[in-house]
Protein backbone atom coordinates (compact mmCIF):
# COMPACT_ATOMS: atom_id res chain seq x y z
CA UNK A 1 0.00 0.00 0.00
CA UNK A 2 1.64 3.11 -1.22
CA UNK A 3 -0.73 5.28 -0.16
CA UNK A 4 -3.62 4.96 2.74
CA UNK A 5 -5.30 8.32 1.96
CA UNK A 6 -8.93 7.57 2.18
CA UNK A 7 -9.11 4.09 3.69
CA UNK A 8 -10.08 5.08 7.14
CA UNK A 9 -12.51 7.96 5.63
CA UNK A 10 -14.06 5.10 3.48
CA UNK A 11 -14.50 2.89 6.11
CA UNK A 12 -16.25 5.64 8.41
CA UNK A 13 -18.42 6.51 5.95
CA UNK A 14 -19.59 2.96 5.65
CA UNK A 15 -19.90 2.46 9.33
CA UNK A 16 -22.06 5.55 9.56
CA UNK A 17 -24.00 5.54 6.32
CA UNK A 18 -23.29 9.15 5.07
CA UNK A 19 -20.58 11.85 4.60
CA UNK A 20 -21.67 13.80 7.21
CA UNK A 21 -21.98 11.44 10.24
CA UNK A 22 -18.27 10.00 9.37
CA UNK A 23 -16.80 13.75 9.02
CA UNK A 24 -18.51 14.72 12.33
CA UNK A 25 -16.98 11.21 13.25
CA UNK A 26 -13.22 11.94 12.40
CA UNK A 27 -13.39 15.64 13.14
CA UNK A 28 -13.25 16.77 9.46
CA UNK A 29 -14.70 18.33 6.69
CA UNK A 30 -17.34 16.69 4.70
CA UNK A 31 -15.55 18.06 1.81
CA UNK A 32 -12.18 17.00 3.33
CA UNK A 33 -13.93 13.50 3.63
CA UNK A 34 -15.44 13.11 -0.10
CA UNK A 35 -12.30 14.59 -1.47
CA UNK A 36 -9.75 11.64 0.25
CA UNK A 37 -12.70 9.15 -0.76
CA UNK A 38 -12.82 10.07 -4.38
CA UNK A 39 -8.66 9.97 -4.25
CA UNK A 40 -8.79 6.43 -3.06
CA UNK A 41 -11.42 5.75 -5.86
CA UNK A 42 -8.96 7.05 -8.22
CA UNK A 43 -6.19 5.42 -7.13
CA UNK A 44 -8.34 1.71 -7.31
CA UNK A 45 -9.76 2.74 -10.66
CA UNK A 46 -13.24 1.55 -9.46
CA UNK A 47 -15.77 2.51 -7.57
CA UNK A 48 -16.76 1.66 -4.21
CA UNK A 49 -19.84 4.06 -3.31
CA UNK A 50 -22.73 4.25 -5.49
CA UNK A 51 -24.11 8.08 -4.48
CA UNK A 52 -27.47 9.18 -4.70
CA UNK A 53 -29.38 12.02 -2.73
CA UNK A 54 -31.34 9.96 -0.93
CA UNK A 55 -29.35 6.67 -0.64
CA UNK A 56 -25.52 5.24 0.20
CA UNK A 57 -24.45 1.87 -0.89
CA UNK A 58 -21.41 0.05 -1.64
CA UNK A 59 -21.02 -1.15 -5.36
CA UNK A 60 -19.61 -5.14 -5.61
CA UNK A 61 -15.83 -3.42 -5.70
CA UNK A 62 -16.66 -2.04 -2.47
CA UNK A 63 -18.26 -4.72 -0.77
CA UNK A 64 -14.85 -6.56 -1.23
CA UNK A 65 -12.65 -3.85 -0.61
CA UNK A 66 -14.48 -3.25 2.69
CA UNK A 67 -14.00 -6.45 4.28
CA UNK A 68 -9.80 -5.60 3.66
CA UNK A 69 -10.16 -2.07 4.70
CA UNK A 70 -12.10 -2.72 7.76
CA UNK A 71 -9.40 -5.00 9.39
CA UNK A 72 -6.80 -2.55 8.37
CA UNK A 73 -9.02 0.00 10.47
CA UNK A 74 -9.43 -2.25 13.59
CA UNK A 75 -5.97 -3.35 13.35
CA UNK A 76 -5.01 0.78 13.21
CA UNK A 77 -7.47 1.26 16.56
CA UNK A 78 -6.27 -1.29 18.83
CA UNK A 79 -2.43 -0.50 17.56
CA UNK A 80 -3.52 2.90 19.10
CA UNK A 81 -4.55 1.89 22.32
CA UNK A 82 -1.29 -0.25 22.76
CA UNK A 83 0.70 2.70 22.43
CA UNK A 84 -1.43 4.89 24.40
CA UNK A 85 -1.11 1.61 26.60
CA UNK A 86 2.51 2.01 26.53
CA UNK A 87 2.01 5.83 28.31
CA UNK A 88 -0.06 4.69 30.86
CA UNK A 89 -0.37 2.19 34.27
CA UNK A 90 -2.15 -0.33 33.59
CA UNK A 91 -5.91 -0.48 34.15
CA UNK A 92 -9.05 -2.44 33.83
CA UNK A 93 -10.23 -5.62 34.61
CA UNK A 94 -8.64 -8.58 34.41
CA UNK A 95 -10.48 -12.17 35.14
CA UNK A 96 -8.50 -14.79 36.06
CA UNK A 97 -8.70 -18.75 36.63
CA UNK A 98 -6.84 -20.79 38.80
CA UNK A 99 -6.47 -23.41 40.77
CA UNK A 100 -8.19 -24.10 44.04
CA UNK A 101 -6.67 -25.04 47.35
CA UNK A 102 -2.98 -23.99 48.84
CA UNK A 103 -1.51 -22.81 45.54
CA UNK A 104 -4.02 -20.77 44.32
CA UNK A 105 -5.27 -19.10 48.03
CA UNK A 106 -1.40 -19.23 49.56
CA UNK A 107 0.98 -18.49 46.61
CA UNK A 108 -0.74 -17.51 43.28
CA UNK A 109 -3.40 -15.21 44.76
CA UNK A 110 -0.91 -13.02 47.24
CA UNK A 111 1.57 -12.46 44.02
CA UNK A 112 -1.28 -11.37 42.26
CA UNK A 113 -2.53 -9.13 45.17
CA UNK A 114 0.64 -7.38 44.88
CA UNK A 115 0.62 -6.56 41.81
CA UNK A 116 -3.14 -4.76 42.06
CA UNK A 117 -1.46 -2.91 45.05
CA UNK A 118 1.06 -1.46 42.79
CA UNK A 119 -1.34 -0.65 39.57
CA UNK A 120 -4.77 0.58 40.79
CA UNK A 121 -6.35 1.32 38.31
CA UNK A 122 -6.44 -2.77 37.78
CA UNK A 123 -9.52 -4.53 38.87
CA UNK A 124 -8.81 -8.29 39.65
CA UNK A 125 -11.52 -10.46 39.41
CA UNK A 126 -10.00 -14.30 40.85
CA UNK A 127 -11.86 -17.86 40.63
CA UNK A 128 -10.23 -20.49 42.06
CA UNK A 129 -12.01 -23.83 41.30
CA UNK A 130 -10.92 -27.11 40.24
CA UNK A 131 -12.62 -27.30 37.07
CA UNK A 132 -11.55 -26.46 33.66
CA UNK A 133 -12.87 -23.33 32.41
CA UNK A 134 -14.02 -22.22 28.72
CA UNK A 135 -11.36 -19.15 28.71
CA UNK A 136 -13.22 -17.50 25.67
CA UNK A 137 -16.16 -18.59 26.08
CA UNK A 138 -16.42 -17.56 30.04
CA UNK A 139 -14.31 -14.44 29.19
CA UNK A 140 -11.00 -15.38 31.30
CA UNK A 141 -8.42 -13.46 29.86
CA UNK A 142 -6.16 -15.99 31.85
CA UNK A 143 -5.68 -19.27 33.51
CA UNK A 144 -3.81 -20.99 35.82
CA UNK A 145 -3.42 -24.72 35.36
CA UNK A 146 -1.67 -27.58 36.65
CA UNK A 147 -0.04 -30.84 35.16
CA UNK A 148 -0.11 -32.01 31.30
CA UNK A 149 -1.85 -29.15 29.17
CA UNK A 150 -4.61 -31.22 27.00
CA UNK A 151 -5.87 -28.11 24.99
CA UNK A 152 -3.30 -27.33 22.40
CA UNK A 153 -4.81 -24.22 21.02
CA UNK A 154 -3.76 -22.49 24.08
CA UNK A 155 -0.87 -20.17 24.36
CA UNK A 156 0.84 -21.60 27.50
CA UNK A 157 4.07 -20.13 29.79
CA UNK A 158 5.84 -22.36 32.35
CA UNK A 159 5.17 -20.44 35.85
CA UNK A 160 6.49 -22.87 38.12
CA UNK A 161 6.57 -26.73 39.37
CA UNK A 162 5.72 -28.56 42.55
CA UNK A 163 6.33 -32.60 43.49
CA UNK A 164 4.04 -34.44 45.28
CA UNK A 165 6.32 -36.04 48.28
CA UNK A 166 5.03 -38.54 50.90
CA UNK A 167 5.33 -37.57 54.26
CA UNK A 168 5.02 -39.00 58.09
CA UNK A 169 5.41 -37.48 61.21
CA UNK A 170 8.73 -39.18 63.32
CA UNK A 171 6.28 -41.01 66.53
CA UNK A 172 4.44 -42.98 63.28
CA UNK A 173 7.55 -44.01 61.67
CA UNK A 174 8.91 -45.23 65.22
CA UNK A 175 5.96 -46.66 65.97
CA UNK A 176 5.30 -48.69 62.42
CA UNK A 177 8.14 -48.68 61.50
CA UNK A 178 10.47 -47.01 58.38
CA UNK A 179 9.31 -47.39 55.20
CA UNK A 180 12.28 -48.53 52.18
CA UNK A 181 10.44 -48.87 49.04
CA UNK A 182 6.72 -48.34 47.85
CA UNK A 183 5.75 -51.67 48.10
CA UNK A 184 5.63 -51.51 51.97
CA UNK A 185 3.18 -48.84 51.86
CA UNK A 186 0.40 -51.48 51.52
CA UNK A 187 0.69 -52.43 55.42
CA UNK A 188 0.54 -49.15 56.40
CA UNK A 189 -1.97 -46.53 57.14
CA UNK A 190 -1.96 -44.57 54.03
CA UNK A 191 -4.01 -40.88 54.03
CA UNK A 192 -5.78 -40.61 50.65
CA UNK A 193 -6.74 -37.97 48.85
CA UNK A 194 -8.46 -36.82 45.34
CA UNK A 195 -6.32 -40.06 43.70
CA UNK A 196 -6.85 -43.57 44.34
CA UNK A 197 -3.16 -44.83 43.23
CA UNK A 198 -0.12 -43.96 43.93
CA UNK A 199 2.28 -44.21 41.55
CA UNK A 200 6.45 -44.08 42.28
CA UNK A 201 8.90 -43.98 40.04
CA UNK A 202 13.01 -44.67 40.18
CA UNK A 203 15.35 -45.71 37.55
CA UNK A 204 13.22 -46.77 35.15
CA UNK A 205 11.23 -48.92 37.28
CA UNK A 206 7.42 -48.11 38.28
CA UNK A 207 5.25 -49.08 40.89
CA UNK A 208 1.74 -48.86 41.72
CA UNK A 209 -0.14 -49.25 44.58
CA UNK A 210 -3.62 -48.38 45.88
CA UNK A 211 -3.31 -46.76 49.52
CA UNK A 212 -5.66 -47.73 52.52
CA UNK A 213 -5.83 -46.17 55.20
CA UNK A 214 -8.68 -44.76 57.97
CA UNK A 215 -8.40 -40.84 57.15
CA UNK A 216 -9.90 -39.54 53.63
CA UNK A 217 -9.16 -35.82 52.10
CA UNK A 218 -9.25 -33.99 49.27
CA UNK A 219 -7.10 -31.05 51.27
CA UNK A 220 -4.06 -31.21 51.49
CA UNK A 221 -3.58 -29.33 54.33
CA UNK A 222 -6.25 -31.65 56.26
CA UNK A 223 -4.12 -34.56 55.11
CA UNK A 224 -0.85 -32.84 56.66
CA UNK A 225 -2.59 -31.71 59.66
CA UNK A 226 -3.48 -36.08 60.18
CA UNK A 227 0.19 -36.94 59.50
CA UNK A 228 1.21 -34.82 61.81
CA UNK A 229 -1.39 -36.36 64.35
CA UNK A 230 0.69 -39.61 63.95
CA UNK A 231 -2.17 -40.96 61.75
CA UNK A 232 -0.47 -42.11 59.05
CA UNK A 233 1.46 -41.57 55.77
CA UNK A 234 0.62 -38.79 53.71
CA UNK A 235 0.58 -37.82 49.88
CA UNK A 236 0.47 -34.56 48.96
CA UNK A 237 1.88 -31.43 47.45
CA UNK A 238 5.08 -30.34 48.71
CA UNK A 239 3.88 -26.79 49.03
CA UNK A 240 1.55 -28.41 51.76
CA UNK A 241 4.35 -29.63 53.78
CA UNK A 242 6.79 -26.86 53.74
CA UNK A 243 5.74 -25.40 57.37
CA UNK A 244 5.62 -28.85 58.71
CA UNK A 245 9.11 -30.45 57.60
CA UNK A 246 10.60 -27.39 58.94
CA UNK A 247 9.32 -27.63 62.51
CA UNK A 248 10.35 -31.06 62.35
CA UNK A 249 6.24 -32.35 62.78
CA UNK A 250 6.45 -34.50 59.82
CA UNK A 251 9.64 -35.80 58.04
CA UNK A 252 9.85 -37.11 54.07
CA UNK A 253 9.25 -40.53 52.96
CA UNK A 254 10.86 -42.39 50.06
CA UNK A 255 12.07 -39.06 48.70
CA UNK A 256 14.17 -40.95 45.76
CA UNK A 257 10.85 -42.52 44.01
CA UNK A 258 8.82 -39.33 44.37
CA UNK A 259 11.40 -36.70 42.21
CA UNK A 260 9.00 -36.27 39.54
CA UNK A 261 7.94 -32.52 38.98
CA UNK A 262 4.30 -31.33 38.12
CA UNK A 263 4.23 -28.19 36.31
CA UNK A 264 1.92 -25.20 36.60
CA UNK A 265 1.17 -23.66 33.89
CA UNK A 266 -0.37 -19.70 33.04
CA UNK A 267 -2.49 -20.20 29.91
CA UNK A 268 -4.50 -17.74 27.57
CA UNK A 269 -6.37 -17.67 24.50
CA UNK A 270 -4.40 -17.74 21.14
CA UNK A 271 -5.59 -16.01 18.12
CA UNK A 272 -5.86 -12.57 19.85
CA UNK A 273 -3.48 -9.61 20.81
CA UNK A 274 -2.91 -9.84 24.99
CA UNK A 275 -4.08 -6.36 26.53
CA UNK A 276 -1.53 -4.37 28.27
CA UNK A 277 -3.03 -5.03 31.76
CA UNK A 278 -2.94 -8.66 31.32
CA UNK A 279 0.22 -9.05 30.00
CA UNK A 280 1.69 -6.90 32.81
CA UNK A 281 0.15 -8.87 35.40
CA UNK A 282 1.22 -12.07 33.54
CA UNK A 283 4.70 -11.19 33.81
CA UNK A 284 4.07 -10.11 37.29
CA UNK A 285 3.74 -13.79 38.14
CA UNK A 286 6.39 -14.88 35.89
CA UNK A 287 8.56 -12.62 37.13
CA UNK A 288 7.57 -13.58 41.17
CA UNK A 289 8.09 -17.37 40.33
CA UNK A 290 11.41 -17.09 38.05
CA UNK A 291 14.09 -17.35 40.53
CA UNK A 292 12.84 -20.05 42.88
CA UNK A 293 10.05 -21.06 43.74
CA UNK A 294 8.24 -20.24 46.98
CA UNK A 295 8.20 -22.94 48.69
CA UNK A 296 11.87 -24.47 49.93
CA UNK A 297 12.59 -28.22 48.23
CA UNK A 298 13.41 -30.35 51.42
CA UNK A 299 14.13 -33.33 49.24
CA UNK A 300 17.51 -34.46 51.24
Amino acid sequence: MKDAQGVLEFVRVVEQGSFSAAAQLLGMSKAYVSQSVSKLEGRLGVRLLQRTTRKLSLTEAGEIYYRYAQEISRQLSEGEERVRDFQLSPRGRIRVSMVDGGLGEWYLAPVLASFAAQNPGVILDLDLSSRLVDLVGEGFDFAIRVGTLSDSSLLARRLTSFRFGLYASPDYLEREGIVSSPEQLRRHNCLTGATARWVFTLGGKTIEIRPIGSWHSKSGQVLISAAKEGLGIVRTANFYAQEALASGAVVEVLADWTREKTPVWIVCPSGRNIPRRVSCAINFLLDSFCEKTPWADHTP
